[in-house]
């Protein structure tokens, strides 16, 4: 069963009382920052972008217990709130449609030129990753051509914000970890082929179909593009 927040911060509290009070010390001095309404918006903003545990996470990082998907994350609790929010809404615009997608990279490029530069050098990885895909063609899907540009825009923007070496390093470190990741995902569909032929065969064919429905949505978004297109010229 797993232990409440409360049993944690009592672990805690016997395991080295001064780690938690340090802790818990930093948090209420953020918090104390904050407006009520201020952090009620944080809340509804975990609920919102993360359904299913961003309650749980949300109470998590402000009851002195870390957590942490990533082990290098800050322990900085505004950091980690901010860089989680982010981190969620690379996820969703990858995840849903065109006019999400567009919603979230206007986020970026008004939160970026709004922060200050040690901020935004602290969320590049998490700012930069949706970007990347859509940028070199790593989305999964068909991303039309206005979105497409609208994320070199953004990238432009970031990379002016952090400064050029700044922005090459880190993406840098974004294509390395994805190729890793790529990397491994093909020695693993490898060592499949071999031990179970049966799977490897329904996971090619699930492949081909998700292949035949994008090229499908290309040629739509294509033909609407046109239209659209045409319209304009004849008003």
């Amino acid at each position: 069963m797993r232990l409440s927040i409360c049993h944690l911060l009592d672990s805690l509290a016997e395991a080295d009382p001064t780690i938690l009070s340090m802790s818990l010390m930093a948090q209420m001095e953020f918090w104390s920052t904050l407006e009520q309404h201020e952090q009620v918006r944080f809340l509804e903003a975990f609920q919102l972008l993360d359904s299913r545990k961003g309650k749980s996470v949300f109470l998590s990082l402000t009851s002195g217990v870390s957590y942490q998907e990533d082990p290098g994350q800050s322990n900085d609790i505004r950091h980690a709130i901010v860089s989680y929010l982010l981190k969620r809404m690379g996820k969703i615009a990858l995840q849903m449609e065109a006019v999400q997608m567009k919603i979230i990279f206007n986020c970026f490029s008004k939160i970026s030129s709004q922060i200050s530069h040690d901020d935004c050098l602290h969320y590049v990885p998490e700012i930069l990753l949706p970007l990347y895909k859509v940028c070199e063609g790593f989305s999964g899907k068909v991303i039309p051509d206005d979105i497409k540009q609208l994320a070199e825009e953004v990238r432009e923007t970031i990379k002016n914000t952090v400064g050029i070496q700044n922005f090459v390093q880190a993406y840098s470190e974004i294509r390395k970890n994805l190729k890793a990741k790529r990397d491994k995902r093909r020695q693993e569909e490898e060592v499949m082929a071999v031990v179970n032929p049966m799977r490897n065969a329904k996971r090619k064919l699930r492949i081909a179909a998700k292949h035949r429905a994008n090229k499908k949505r290309k040629i739509m978004t294509m033909k609407m593009g046109r239209w659209v297109h045409q319209k304009q010229r004849t008003m």
